[in-house]
């Protein structure tokens, strides 16, 4: 009896060991894990803010198009609530050429995602220019379908 005895202990100190090592193998498994699941909610975030900017740089460009944004409002200028946190910002194009785009700058106040998003805009008025002048009313005139008809 006193045989089994002694050998009990080496057993179970073989037994500890084996728990250990387990046990820091499935600490690394879990650090692992939970690094990638952080950088993947890093990059979804990431991501979501991408797209918004995108969105607010496509709405500031249907603004200036229909004319209810201003080109010529100098530097950044914030959004209206809810999107404080955002800033947009217009560059004209050099010159009054046709054809040239212009680049509108989205911003968010964390400085990650920037969005610059050129395009050919043309202002209310068929003027290409970069101020936001009235344009000149055309030289010809629009046939009216119903003249000439008895």
């Amino acid at each position: 009896m006193r045989l089994r005895n002694l050998q009990a202990p080496r057993e179970g100190g073989a037994v500890l060991l084996e728990v250990i090592l387990a046990l820091i193998l499935f600490v690394a498994a879990a650090a692992v894990v939970g690094s990638a699941l952080s950088s993947a909610a890093d990059s979804i975030e990431r991501l979501r803010l991408g797209v918004h900017a995108d969105n607010l740089a496509a709405s500031v460009v249907a603004e200036l198009e229909m004319g209810n944004r201003s080109a010529a409002v100098p530097g950044p200028a914030p959004f209206e609530a809810p999107f404080t946190n955002w800033t947009w910002q217009i560059v004209p194009p050099a010159g009054d050429l046709p054809g040239a785009p212009f680049e509108i700058i989205v911003r968010h106040e964390s400085g990650s995602p920037v969005r610059r998003l050129a395009q050919v805009i043309q202002l209310p008025g068929g003027s290409f220019s970069s101020t936001n002048s009235p344009a000149e009313p055309a030289d010809s005139t629009i046939p009216d379908p119903m003249e000439g008809t008895p």
